[in-house]
């Protein structure tokens, strides 16, 4: 009988063990679903920023006159970028017409193109007669902010970072 006992103990053991187990593994699924439903929230704020952002420069461009340019600063999302599309690919909301998007800029997205970072992360402004290619701004923080030039010129808009 003895022999019996001493194996009940070890049952117990295990049997504790297994619920421990399963326990950190629910604390660490709701410490996920929580990091993921703050991160949707930031990343909907940051799509905001970048729309009001971009119908800024939209107000500016439609009443750009010929030969004039104005200036614009690109205050928010910070960390973000502003990118022209005007040859090669484009993102999906631009339905191949030219445009500028802020878009996320994250290390895990690195090898996927501009484009699809924004189709995903970002929000664009169709400019049809927009001239400017290859451009990449990074908007800083506030205290060093992207400033960007609007110039309609031959009835083309350029769009470049002011010193």
């Amino acid at each position: 009988m003895k022999a019996i006992n001493k194996n009940k103990k070890g049952f117990l053991l295990a049997e504790e063990t297994l619920k421990i187990i399963v326990a950190v593994i629910c604390i660490l699924f709701l410490v996920y679903i929580l990091i993921a439903i703050y991160n949707s929230q930031t990343a909907n704020k940051k799509i905001e920023e970048a729309r009001n952002a971009l119908e800024r420069v939209e107000t500016i461009v439609s009443s750009l006159e010929e030969g004039k340019i104005e200036s614009q600063d690109i205050p928010n999302p910070q960390g973000w970028h502003l990118y022209s599309f005007v040859d090669g690919e484009k993102p999906n909301s631009c339905l191949n017409k030219n445009c500028l998007c802020i878009c996320t800029d994250s290390i895990t997205q690195q090898f996927k193109s501009k484009a699809r970072k924004c189709d995903k992360d970002g929000a664009c402004l169709v400019i049809e007669n927009l001239a400017t290619s290859n451009l990449d701004l990074k908007i800083r923080d506030a205290n060093n902010l992207l400033f960007i030039g609007i110039k309609k010129q031959n009835n083309q808009i350029l769009v470049g970072r002011v010193a």
